[in-house]
């Protein structure tokens, strides 16, 4: 094997420097969704379209002599056009951990263009690449110009020399896997290949390189300093007034009565950077970020980051996004509250930082670094090993230029307000060399979460503020918030893990963060769902074939990967929106009518359960109406062993141990048992009819043993025809006990196929009301209690909602399903976030009388 692909170097690559694309002076400069359209410029020649390709088992396989031949569209990702397989882990190195080295299946891929250039004496022609998923070579015109290992980071090569005037073949190598995938375990689907955008920028042969720009103020006016970090002199122009500026100097101007630059009023001043006939257009906003004491602040300003992390995702290219489809994630965050976004766990495409500077979006910028696998690598989870990585001088320089290209490429965008050094990686030297070099070139905060598991955890030395992942406010109080030794703002840059029907603690979060100066805000783990389309609908890991997977943990987006709302994007803009409480209002119900002269009904006596209920005749019921304590959702999924071996939920089945026929009905009592264990539920019921009135009266207490019941109520199905219902209660949407915020208590219509969230891949409990108090189903019956109910109108049973992993997997039923619940538990985010809140348990014994009348 070629000896440098065991190392972390890269070579032939230019030194680091900002983003920009420089136009020639006449050019005319065109923008698209607002930002700087780069194509518009003359010396921006875009090598984005069809390639040749041919896969390779093994690199030194390779003969880049060989023409490929198939052809594919670059950027994508290989698996996205039937090469390898896709494949989803969470934190598990999908490959061998053989460090120091890294052996094993690893397959490659010769990608050619062939690029017609004029070539002229006294220009450079720089070749770039955004980004290349592992490690790959470049050849041009047959000659190795060099290789590359940060998937995320640009690779910028000089190939003046090797181009020649007319035809250029362009040979680029792209391996799976290299050292450097142990630095890059991030939790997403793993994906291969030229999957961002790749160019030449044609300059002069003196040409400006790199520069800074800062930003203050001087009581209403803005200081504006430029850096001039390359060798030619330059011109700069900015609201009416020009300076010029050597090479290697700096300038100062001023700008009266400056428009400042924030979320919320995101102004831009036009600065034309003019040197050996180029201009750079560069955005500059005005804003300071600085911490005053344990208060985090934006111009002076304290603010709160309404957060969310965000993968680059699409279902139907995967890694690579579009301009188009990062402008509409970005006006969709705004439409739901988010003024910030983590880059978990990369830097993004460099667009995307053009567009939250016109739109308004803070931006948490974090390197491309995460060696989360290194915790599984000896079979077990034990976080001490990733020390191994950072503190080890094998690793330490690969680790640290991750910071310094991040720092470098995007120093100059006012949108990102925090470096971030990484994700899930322990802590250690290569993290102390990182942070020294962001705080030697710039004066924006350092974030990195895993410094608290270190001894210096209270050291500002190194990182400017305190970042947890998941514990509840309470805990982030005792520990952090009332701890005299932290004087640092507090973030948790994950929380309300928003794996399927999740976020019910959202609103709790956020009375600690509003109401505490120390607590500078959140990140939603996560946007967007990880779902790759298929022919029926989307999958997720364990779909592709692969042996090695995380299932649907990827599935754990508050928008679908189609970017469809979920009940946890709209509570979470509820409460970013500053709503943090929805109550019971008082709500007049529909005049109860009668749809029927006779009913008459049939229970099992040996069961409890109602079989038959007629109107006029009419068979009502479609299944029996039974006790139901069953439902999936994602974030109960810690709890399957309890509710499946411990309690045996599934196999539960109704005991009768007393039964009495009344006057107008029956009255039971029993429990809820399985084979083997005590009862898990014991109750008493009663039927009774009075006219077109059927009153059931039950009351349960759930066994000492059992900590976490899902839901106790009644079940049954009715036929199709009657979906149409009206109810009162938290609505228009699911409610939940934690997750109402977002819904208004009220009287609302809806229909079976309306209430069930068709958003969750892996179909889950959807379409409940909480705390209702009438429920009406058009043309058959209405249901009144003595006290609040939860109930669901579905077109699904419990039973098919748990049993199907996929929705398009789910049947199309003749009926409707009717769930009526005394108590229902949160939903909470425990999938990875804390457990519920006792209070949001269901109570240990309750009671209440429905009254359905025909």
């Amino acid at each position: 094997m070629r000896q440098e692909f065991k190392t972390f170097k890269r070579e032939g690559v230019t030194p680091n420097r900002c983003y920009y694309i420089p136009f020639a002076e006449n050019d005319t400069v065109k923008y698209k969704y607002g930002i700087i359209d780069r194509r518009s410029s003359s010396r921006f020649l875009s090598l984005d379209g069809e390639w040749k390709i041919r896969q390779y088992d093994d690199v030194n396989d390779v003969d880049i002599k060989k023409e490929p031949e198939n052809v594919i569209p670059v950027p994508s990702c290989v698996q996205m056009h039937g090469y390898d397989h896709l494949q989803y882990t969470n934190y598990r190195y999908p490959f061998p951990v053989l460090l120091p080295d890294f052996a094993g299946e690893n397959p490659c891929w010769h990608y050619r263009k062939i690029v017609n250039i004029q070539k002229n004496s006294g220009e450079k022609y720089y070749l770039n690449f955004e980004g290349v998923d592992s490690f790959f070579y470049l050849y041009v015109n047959g000659v190795e110009k060099g290789y590359s290992q940060i998937s995320h980071a640009t690779s910028e090569f000089d190939i003046t020399d090797l181009l020649v005037d007319g035809e250029n073949v362009i040979d680029v190598v792209v391996l799976k896997w290299c050292m450097a995938s142990y630095l890059e375990d991030q939790d997403k689907l793993r994906f291969s290949g030229i999957f961002r955008s790749v160019y030449i920028l044609i300059r002069p042969e003196k040409h400006l390189t790199d520069y800074r720009v800062k930003t203050d103020f001087s009581g209403s006016d803005g200081v504006l300093t430029f850096e001039n970090l390359s060798k030619v002199d330059l011109l700069i122009k900015i609201n009416g007034k020009k300076a010029f500026c050597k090479a290697k100097k700096s300038v100062i101007l001023t700008v009266k009565n400056v428009k400042k630059w924030t979320a919320e009023q995101p102004f831009l001043y036009t600065m034309e950077i003019l040197a050996n006939g180029e201009k750079i257009i560069e955005k500059v906003g005005f804003r300071t970020v600085t911490i005053d004491k344990e208060v985090f602040k934006i111009n002076g300003e304290p603010v709160k980051l309404k957060g969310v992390n965000r993968h680059e995702f699409h279902p139907e290219t995967g890694a690579t996004v579009t301009l188009k489809n990062t402008y509409d994630d970005l006006k969709l965050m705004k439409s739901l509250n988010v003024n910030a976004v983590r880059t978990s766990h990369y830097p993004d495409i460099p667009e995307f930082y053009d567009l939250c500077d016109k739109m308004g979006i803070f931006v948490m910028d974090e390197a491309d670094f995460e060696s989360h696998g290194a915790c599984s690598r000896l079979g077990g989870y034990d976080l001490i090993v990733q020390e191994d990585f950072v503190n080890n001088d094998f690793f330490i320089d690969s680790i640290y230029d991750r910071h310094a290209t991040m720092l470098e490429r995007d120093k100059n965008r006012p949108c990102v307000i925090i470096w971030s050094l990484g994700n899930e990686s322990s802590y250690g030297k290569a993290f102390r060399k990182g942070a020294k070099y962001i705080r030697s070139h710039d004066t924006r905060p350092v974030h990195y979460e895993g410094i608290f598991k270190e001894d210096m955890k209270y050291d500002s030395r190194y990182v400017d503020m305190v970042s947890r992942m998941y514990p509840n406010p309470e805990h982030i109080k005792k520990m952090y918030l009332d701890n005299p030794k932290e004087t640092r703002p507090f973030v948790w840059c994950e929380y309300t893990h928003a794996m399927g029907n999740s976020s019910g603690d959202i609103s709790e979060y956020w009375q600690t963060i509003y109401n505490t100066p120390q607590c500078m805000g959140a990140f939603v783990w996560e946007w967007a769902d990880h779902g790759v389309k298929g022919k029926r609908g989307f999958l997720y890991g364990g779909d592709f074939g692969e042996t090695e997977h995380d299932g649907n943990f990827c599935i754990d987006g508050l928008v679908t990967p189609d970017r469809k709302l979920k009940s946890s994007a709209l509570e979470m803009k509820a409460v970013y929106g500053g709503k943090l409480y929805s109550e019971v209002k008082d709500i007049p119900i529909p005049e109860i009518k009668s749809y029927c002269k006779k009913v008459d009904f049939k229970v099992n006596e040996k069961t409890g359960e109602i079989v038959s209920i007629t109107r006029d005749g009419e068979e009502i019921l479609r299944s029996p109406v039974k006790l139901n304590v069953l439902r999936f959702i994602d974030n109960d999924m810690f709890l399957q062993r309890e509710y499946n071996d411990k309690y045996a939920l599934k196999k539960l089945k109704p005991i009768i141990l007393e039964s009495n026929k009344t006057e107008n009905g029956y009255k039971f009592k029993g429990a809820l048992c399985a084979p083997c264990i005590e009862p898990i539920v014991c109750f008493n019921l009663e039927y009774a009819l009075n006219g077109n009135a059927l009153t059931i009266c039950v009351d349960y207490k759930i066994n000492h043993f059992v900590k976490h019941l899902p839901r106790f109520g009644f079940e049954f199905a009715i036929d199709k025809k009657y979906s149409d219902f009206s109810f009162v209660g938290f609505g228009k949407g699911e409610s939940y006990a934690d997750k109402h915020v977002y819904c208004d208590y009220g009287l609302y219509q809806s229909n079976a196929k309306d209430n069930y969230c068709n958003e969750y891949i892996r179909p889950q409990e959807s379409g409940s009301h909480f705390a209702s108090k009438y429920l009406g189903i058009d043309n058959l019956f209405s249901v009144t209690a003595s006290s609040p109910f939860s109930f669901s109108v579905n077109p699904y049973t419990t039973k098919q909602l748990m049993d199907a992993k996929h929705d398009f997997e789910l049947p199309k039923n003749d009926f409707v399903n009717v769930c009526l619940d005394l108590a229902m538990r949160g939903v909470g985010s425990y999938s990875c976030g804390p457990e519920l809140p006792a209070r949001y348990e269901i109570p240990l014994e309750g009671k209440n009388v429905f009254t359905i009348t025909f």
